[in-house]
């Protein structure tokens, strides 16, 4: 009987070395501990068994994931892990931006390896990420296409574990599926554009270089007019409160943390008119790498 091809995935396999090579989940345990590795897992757990290599999600699912996941996990927890996931390439920002899914490499590399012995190799081109050479017989279909129909009986639907007893131990086979531990994040030229917009805002030119790429990440996710908006509070802050220029931050320390007073869900009219200048400090410590996952 023809039907809709299956795009789920029945087994999803993890690296056993997850916890011993992967600089990305050494932070994501850091920053949000065990239940934010949780929150993780159960996300791209919910990927493989929906449409096999993203899955459908926005911050308004934040409070349903919580209640699914239980164990006292809140709302505000799952959108501040998802966020610094989104954050640190574990999941892709520009696709999740762009089209509200969680996806990434590592989740597509997994899916691959079981679809690519499907009759079904389809998968919406807008979402994929992975490079042809990587995924030989891949067929790309618009996104909003019904994906083909075919014979399901006919698909490769489950990954056999127990055939593969020996592939597990020479790592030729399941230790090829990894999930989700490198992603492309925006690339350098654009963040430098976008930087470059934002400084030439600022009416206090010093220090541009003490600016690191992490900061220059986060500004760029709050956005050119969110922070357009933080500089002309800021002016019209000094300029009410008659501060001499001299005084004004530096624009270093403006965008290393000094507009957070000023964005939209901090700022209120009655701001205070003595706001101590915070010194110059040195750039931190990227807190992301570029030694993605190799495999």
């Amino acid at each position: 009987m023809a039907g809709k091809a299956k795009r789920k995935l029945d087994y999803a396999g993890w690296s056993t070395d997850i916890f011993d090579n992967d600089t990305k989940i050494d932070k994501l345990l850091d920053a949000q501990g065990w239940i934010g590795f949780g929150i993780y897992f159960f996300l791209c757990q919910k990927a493989f068994g929906s449409d096999g290599y993203f899955y459908k999600w926005g911050f308004d699912d934040c409070a349903s994931t919580a209640r699914k996941m239980g164990g006292g996990v809140g709302s505000g927890t799952v959108k501040e892990t998802v966020d610094y996931c989104l954050h640190i390439g574990l999941f892709n920002k520009r696709l999740f931006d762009e089209w509200g899914v969680l996806t990434s490499k590592g989740i597509q590399r997994s899916y691959w390896a079981v679809a690519k012995s499907r009759r079904d190799k389809a998968v919406a081109k807008e979402l994929w990420i992975l490079k042809e050479s990587e995924c030989d017989g891949v067929v790309f279909v618009p996104l909003n296409s019904d994906m083909s129909e075919t014979n399901s009986n006919s698909s490769a639907t489950n990954y056999d574990m127990s055939a593969t007893n020996d592939t597990v131990v020479k790592g030729s086979v399941v230790n090829s599926i990894y999930i989700a531990h490198s992603d492309e994040s925006r690339d350098t030229e654009s963040l430098d554009q976008f930087y470059e917009s934002i400084w030439k805002l600022y009416p206090v030119k010093k220090g541009k270089g003490q600016v690191s790429k992490t900061k220059k990440k986060v500004l760029q996710r709050i956005g050119y007019e969110h922070i357009k908006r933080c500089i002309d509070r800021f002016v019209a802050d000094m300029e009410d409160s008659n501060r001499d220029k001299k005084y004004w931050m530096h624009g270093s320390t403006f965008f290393n943390g000094g507009y957070v007073d000023y964005l939209d869900e901090n700022f209120t009219n009655d701001v205070k008119k003595n706001i101590a200048v915070p010194e110059e400090q040195q750039d931190e410590e990227e807190i992301v790498g570029d030694d993605w996952w190799k495999y």
